[in-house]
């Protein structure tokens, strides 16, 4: 086996049938008006099963992408809820439903249709979808797989072994050891979640059924990194200060004032169990719609940040991801909460491009679910230099100005000028 596959392995082994509790969770999590799987999507250059004219060689599709699937224990287990405790049962993998051709626009009106249709649970928990003619001369794939099988990290690493050389997949942070310390560090993280600042009456929240809007926006990696060095921030940092300027400019678009300042959920990776698809915990940093000079935006989210997600790690995965009952309740809690105002993760990818049978995978974004009365998920993915942010809003947010607004924040952050810097 090669190191490639014992890392794909280590993540989900096939002989720990018992779903792990956090998996559970996001079982609990899904439902027809909320389907909860992560996406990623990307176009395709001509080569192998996309030929030159950019249709699909389907069946060489099959051929070459289901034996590398099968090499990855999850996706050949179906998740079996009947009985009282949950388990991974071995099921069949159907070429016809796991690997298809689909035609469409676009990627990003494929992936708003993919997020309001469930994963039939009588499968393993995953599909392929191509689309045939996508670009010039190329096509598009779009991977989705349900986030009881795998996080947005994890999910990562998994596409890595449909590929045609595997690159190195990202790391996690080290989880502590679990400790007095550790569980008070949770008790408090559950506590800022049910009773923290309340958002006021906004667009942000409400109900989430109806269509869904997908856009994709990119930055080059490298000048957005640098541009957020400039204010003394990380990447991570960049990204939510684009986010925030993004979601203020769109809230007075709607006509609203915006808040000084919501709480954005953002996912930490923790260490990872051998049973565990998600490894996940939760950290609310508070997002400064007030503040419209990017330096200082960049340097108040820099303050926070690193503390919030600094006791995450340390606390741990998120009390209810640990309990089907405790699940159950904050499912129906979350759906009229009032202390998150949006979700944000960033997703590191490859350095390299991925190929799928020499068609190399020429851009990548990831899609994240709505949760809750949660109205907009923003995944920022790096892939190949470039840092690809996939927006998911509910009907109520008009997507495509939020789009624009984030486009416009990430490239003053990218190209700073003199009156956006701080000497």
């Amino acid at each position: 086996m090669s190191a490639h596959n014992e890392t794909v392995t280590a993540i989900r082994r096939a002989d720990d049938d018992i779903i792990a509790s956090t998996d559970v969770a996001n079982l609990v999590f899904d439902s027809a008006d909320r389907v909860n799987a992560f996406v990623l999507a990307g176009h395709l250059g001509p080569g192998g099963f996309v030929r030159p004219d950019g249709s699909i060689d389907l069946d060489r599709a099959r051929t070459v992408l289901l034996p590398r699937a099968a090499a990855v224990p999850r996706f050949r287990q179906r998740a079996d809820t009947s009985e009282r405790v949950w388990r991974w049962r071995e099921a069949a993998v159907d070429p016809a439903r796991h690997i298809r051709v689909v035609e469409a626009a676009s990627l990003e009106e494929l992936c708003a249709g993919l997020l309001t249709t469930r994963l039939d649970h009588a499968y393993p928990l995953w599909e392929i979808v191509l689309v045939p003619r996508l670009g010039s001369g190329g096509a598009g794939i779009v991977i989705r797989i349900h986030h009881a099988v795998a996080d947005g990290l994890a999910s990562a690493v998994l596409v890595a072994a449909l590929a045609d050389t595997a690159p190195v997949a990202a790391g996690t942070g080290a989880r502590h050891l679990e400790h007095v310390g550790a569980v008070r560090a949770r008790v408090g993280q559950f506590r800022r979640v049910v009773a923290g600042p309340k958002v006021p009456p906004s667009a942000l929240l409400g109900p989430t059924d109806g269509p869904r809007s997908v856009r994709f926006v990119d930055v080059d990696l490298g000048a957005f990194r640098a541009g957020v060095a400039e204010a003394g921030g990380t990447v991570n940092d960049g990204v939510l200060a684009a986010v925030a300027g993004g979601v203020a400019t769109t809230l007075r678009s709607l006509g609203e004032n915006p808040p000084g300042s919501v709480a954005v959920s953002v996912p930490v990776g923790l260490k990872r169990h051998h049973d565990e698809g998600n490894a996940i915990g939760a950290a609310l940093v508070p997002l400064p719609l007030g503040i419209d000079d990017r330096v200082e935006r960049i340097r108040a989210i820099h303050a926070s940040a690193g503390p919030a997600i600094t006791d995450a790690r340390h606390a741990g995965t998120f009390p209810p991801m640990r309990s089907r009952w405790l699940m159950r309740r904050f499912d129906r809690y979350s759906r009229s909460q009032r202390t998150i105002g949006l979700v944000t993760s960033n997703v590191p990818g490859p350095d390299s491009r991925i190929v799928f049978d020499t068609a190399p995978l020429l851009d990548m974004h990831g899609v994240g679910t709505l949760g809750g009365n949660v109205r907009i998920s923003i995944v920022a993915a790096s892939y190949a230099g470039v840092l690809g942010f996939g927006i998911n809003t509910a009907a109520a947010i008009p997507a495509d100005p939020l789009a624009d607004a984030l486009t416009r924040e990430l490239a003053a952050i990218a190209a700073p000028t003199p009156d956006t810097t701080h000497g």
